[in-house]
């Protein structure tokens, strides 16, 4: 095995040769000088850096690996170690082949969490995944799972899977390491802190700002992707959403049996996958819902910078309900307000100007948890992130009113907190790339082009979203999946999949037209309210259809629309007086669950 790992003897012997350690006769009779006793040190120093640096975290890696080694379909479960794990779960992994149509290219092992159902009312397995793509299911099933259960009810077993390339999955992604950080490989860049100019710029001035940043964040995604393919190599192609549906098809049959259909939630990222799923392998799937619907046709079809004219075509209107709210509810409920504010318009007008402000001063803030300063950039993409989760909606005005008066402390904790979600390496990178149809390059001037269109066109929002959701750079991408669906996307579904949405999504609006895609085989489900989901508001209404839909089959009514049960802006001694105790705490859990969600779709574990 040291042979192996080493390589031959003769390879450290060939950087020795010409330095012998011992006095040693030579043919002629002559005897060499000893090298100096510096030598033995200096080999010893050289096997314990060898030993301790390099081979022996190569052996606990092949240690990890050895996990999935066996037969393909192997399962393994083992009591779950987190130390919040929920009761009735378990911890495990099931080996799959890293490429379905080329089983010598190895195996690899698919990190799997339950949470078990009620025994004696189990209908079989749901399958989860969070979102991202990149984000964590398995230690969410363990640590949450109660909440997903709460929404699809407890007849079954809930799977969480970390994704390939994700979490304990291996192999994982793996581009930059404890020594080099994903994060501190962005810090202070364009990629971190987003995209510096002031709205009172004329347009020309705007464009070459953008130019010049966009040159820096394409230099740093080249050099990123370069230095992926030389840490993980051909393992980066068996990562795409294409081979997790394999994967998810071959979880089902081996815990339920060669028969069983796949039930599957996904929020997200997640209703990509969804998507995927139904289309794959129509005639395998059993009860589907997909939450925050991203389009799957333009995922697969078209390069990431063509993207937000859609993404963002709800932004606006979700930012419309927050300034609108806001208003209304006066300044004892939404601190941005004033006593001599006339619209929800004076609300807008004060916070551009603050945006604007910092491009010219950006703010030190030396009390912050990372002291550092607030920049234009970081202070326009706070506002498109805090349109996803309009439960914290309270908290961010006041962190911006704030600032506005000149404490910007608890503004810039709050765009770390985010910024520190936003993923530990390039797993997501590694999903959304292979699954992009491959592209030419386009021009630096290209995307500033289309990105500058969807800002005067579409959404403000647009390179706030470029930053915190970091899908850029794939014409960098260095490998090609062995496998890459592109569609038909409008399978027959023997059960029609449940498609739940929020009537103002900022980011993945695309509810309605997947519904229409999917035809017959599908129902909307809406939430008349803001934010990234029809979840992202808690709503009594959405969760009885939901569950009703899971437990019994039972599709809502064509049109159904819940209407908003919480105040987006609740006055200091606001009560839900006209729900039961049991339903609060429903709703109680739902406020909490979402947010826990928007961490383990970054990535996180928490």
């Amino acid at each position: 095995m040291l042979k192996v790992l080493l390589g031959t003897s003769g390879v450290v012997g060939r950087n020795h040769e010409t330095l012998p350690l011992i006095t040693k006769a030579d043919p002629d009779g002559k005897r060499r000088k000893r090298a100096p006793r510096i030598w033995p040190a200096a080999l010893i120093g050289i096997l314990y850096y060898l030993v301790f640096y390099r081979l022996l975290p190569f052996l606990c890696d092949a240690l990890r690996h050895h996990s999935h080694s066996a037969a393909i379909g192997t399962v393994r479960w083992s009591p779950c170690t987190y130390p919040d794990s929920l009761p009735n779960t378990e911890c495990g992994s099931i080996v799959v082949p890293k490429d379905y149509f080329n089983l010598s290219a190895g195996t690899a092992g698919i990190a799997l969490g339950k949470l078990k159902a009620d025994p004696g009312q189990r209908l079989g397995t749901v399958l989860f995944n969070p979102g991202g793509p990149g984000g964590k299911s398995k230690p969410f099933i363990v640590k949450h799972g109660n909440h997903i259960q709460a929404e699809i009810g407890s007849s079954y077993d809930i799977i969480g899977f970390d994704p390939r390339g994700v979490g304990d999955t291996l192999p994982v992604v793996r581009c930059f390491d404890d020594q080099f950080t994903y994060a501190e490989f962005k810090r202070n860049t364009v990629l971190e802190r987003s995209y510096d100019f002031a709205s009172n710029q004329s347009h020309a001035e705007i464009r070459e700002l953008l130019i010049t940043q966009e040159r820096e964040a394409d230099a740093l995604l080249k050099a990123q992707f370069s230095r992926c393919s030389k840490k993980m190599g051909d393992d980066l192609k068996y990562m795409g959403t294409t081979t997790v549906v394999r994967d998810m098809d071959l979880i089902t049959r081996t815990l339920e049996g060669e028969e069983a259909l796949i039930n599957y939630y996904g929020v997200s990222y997640g209703s990509i996958l969804g998507q995927y799923l139904v289309n794959m392998v129509p005639d395998r799937v059993g009860r589907v819902g997909i939450d925050a619907i991203a389009d799957a046709t333009l995922w697969a079809g078209k390069p990431p910078y063509q993207w937000y004219s859609q993404w963002l075509s709800q932004s606006e209107k979700a930012y419309d309900i927050f300034l609108t709210e806001c208003y209304k509810a006066g300044p004892q409920a939404c601190a941005l307000v004033k006593d001599t504010d006339q619209a929800p318009a004076n609300i807008d007008a004060r916070l551009e100007a603050f945006h604007d402000s910092l491009y010219y001063s950006p703010v030190a803030v030396p009390d912050a948890l990372q002291p550092g300063i607030l920049t234009a950039g970081r202070s326009r993409m706070y506002v498109t992130v805090a349109l996803e989760m309009p439960g914290l909606w309270p908290q961010v005005a006041q962190q911006f009113h704030e600032a506005i008066s000149g404490n910007a402390t608890s503004l810039l904790n709050g765009i770390q907190w985010w910024n520190n979600l936003i993923y530990t390496d390039l797993e997501r990178s590694a999903i959304t790339c292979n699954d992009l149809k491959p592209f030419a390059p386009p021009s630096i001037e290209e995307v500033v082009d289309g990105y500058l269109d969807v800002y005067y066109n579409v959404s403000r929002s647009v390179f706030g979203v470029v930053t915190s959701e970091p899908d850029a750079g794939c014409q960098y991408w260095p490998v090609t999946p062995p496998e890459r669906f592109e569609g038909p996307w409008n399978h027959t579904l023997k059960t029609p999949m449940l498609i739940i949405t929020s009537a103002a999504d900022p980011v993945t609006p695309a509810g309605k037209r997947v519904d229409e895609i999917m035809g017959s085989s599908s129902r909307l489900l809406v939430h008349d309210s803001p934010g990234h989901g029809g979840f992202a508001l808690p709503s009594l209404c959405l969760s009885n259809y939901t569950r009703a839909y899971f437990e019994e089959g039972i599709l809502p009514p064509e049109g159904t629309i819940c209407p908003l049960e919480d105040p987006l802006f609740p006055a200091p001694a606001h009560a839900h007086t006209h729900v039961s105790s049991e339903n609060e705490t429903r709703l109680q859990r739902m406020r909490s669950w979402r947010l826990i969600l928007e961490r383990y779709r970054r990535g996180l574990d928490v």
